[in-house]
């Protein structure tokens, strides 16, 4: 496996550290059970990204596989609900947003409206970019909607596994400057790079609060 780039963080506010294994939290994936477990913290994060930047396939490598959400709470039945991943103590909701596009028309005026309704409904954002390819326009447009400072946005340079060392570095400055973001991982959602750091960034973004 590869040996990826370091996460990089941006931080106003730093998140709350996540507890080492034995006390209450999250712990990397295959690690000792959490044994004293006082709270857990769950909440929302809304998936955000054009469309073939592998949104679906990190959201089934956050959640360990392809997973069906069912439940009649109301917070999830207004939600477009993506996927569910659970550990000792934490609960993590990936909600898919419903598409971002600058508005045209009365109907893609109204899918803009769901799509901001949406972000004002979650702990966090999930900014997926794809590292081989140019950041453009519809990139930019989305990262208007979710760099607005009301919640704090990571970013997910997908598909480091197509590109060369060098290459996700210098994409790593272009993506940089989109907006203030809380941090940049690099992954590779096919290969499964990266994706227990990413998932304890998220979080470790959370409130205590309920499970869904």
């Amino acid at each position: 496996m590869r040996r990826l780039p370091a996460v990089a963080h941006r931080v106003r506010g730093r998140p709350r550290p996540l507890p080492e294994a034995g006390g209450a939290g999250v712990p990397q994936a295959g690690g000792a059970p959490s044994r004293r477990v006082h709270a857990v913290r769950s909440g929302f994060v809304a998936v955000a990204g054009r469309p073939n930047v592998g949104k679906s396939t990190l959201v089934n490598a956050l959640c360990g596989g392809k997973v069906a959400i069912v439940s009649d709470k109301p917070q999830t039945t207004r939600r477009r609900i993506a996927g569910l991943a659970n550990g000792d103590g934490w609960q993590l909701v990936l909600v898919d947003l419903p598409g971002f596009q600058r508005p045209r028309d009365p109907m893609t005026e109204r899918m803009q409206r769901t799509v901001d309704a949406a972000l004002e409904d979650v702990d966090a954002v999930l900014f997926v970019l794809p590292v081989d390819e140019h950041v453009g326009g519809g990139d930019r447009f989305i990262a208007e909607r979710v760099f607005t400072g009301e919640r704090p946005v990571v970013i997910a340079l997908n598909k480091v596994d197509r590109v060369k060392p060098a290459a996700i570095a210098a994409q790593i400055q272009v993506v940089a400057q989109l907006g203030d973001f809380h941090a940049l991982h690099p992954v590779s959602a096919l290969e499964s790079e990266g994706i227990v750091p990413l998932r304890d960034e998220l979080v470790s973004l959370l409130p205590d609060g309920p499970t869904y």
